[in-house]
């Protein structure tokens, strides 16, 4: 068993020092994301720390968010620990293409697919299901996607095919096309449209 935990070990550390593991994920829809997740909720987060498993043979990290408000599903505690697949400990370093951690001090509303079951990334559809909020000056909150595309609104739900890809962005939101002021919509708003999608 120690020959195996070592050969796994080694083959983790060749891994690392590649650039990111592939991960391919289905694009999603706001609608599929809203009815098909466990959990969704308004937080901040309060900590990011990796771990070497005791076997030594991953490294997983383990998020605390400080819960704001539940938006979908049963939750009544003050804190949530969610834990993703990678991370950094010492010199190891494994990354997953695509999966993003969430950074200390971020606030943003974010779809957890199970609480029960260990996924790579715990939220749905990846870095889909993973919004930032933005307090702008004037105390007003607006949301944007995780890579920081300012929300402006949202469309129909057109389908999505099982086959196709992820972008990054889940399908249903209008994103700024670079105009100099965008309107974006609120956390209030975005948390009435999540509510509404989740009654279908």
């Amino acid at each position: 068993m120690k020959l195996l935990s070592l050969f796994l070990l080694s083959a983790l550390v060749l891994c690392a020092s590649l650039p990111a593991l592939a991960l391919s994920v289905l694009a999603v829809s706001l609608e599929q994301m809203s009815i098909r997740s466990e959990l969704v909720f308004e937080g901040q987060v309060l900590s990011v720390e990796s771990t070497l498993d005791p076997d030594q043979v991953g490294i997983h990290t383990f998020v605390t968010f400080r819960v704001v408000d539940v938006i979908k599903g049963e939750y009544r505690e003050d804190e949530l620990v969610l834990r993703f697949l990678g991370g950094t400990v010492g010199d190891i370093r494994v990354a997953i293409a695509d999966s993003t951690f969430p950074a200390v001090g971020e606030e943003g509303i974010y779809f957890v697919e199970s609480l029960s079951r260990f996924q790579v990334n715990p939220f749905y559809g990846v870095d889909q299901g993973h919004f930032l909020i933005l307090t702008e000056s004037r105390g007003q909150q607006i949301m944007m996607t995780r890579s920081r595309k300012i929300i402006t609104g949202f469309i129909p739900e057109v389908g999505t095919e099982e086959t196709e890809l992820s972008r990054g962005i889940v399908q249903g939101v209008v994103v700024d096309d670079g105009s100099a002021f965008p309107l974006g919509v609120t956390a209030i708003q975005f948390k009435q449209k999540i509510r509404e999608l989740a009654q279908r």
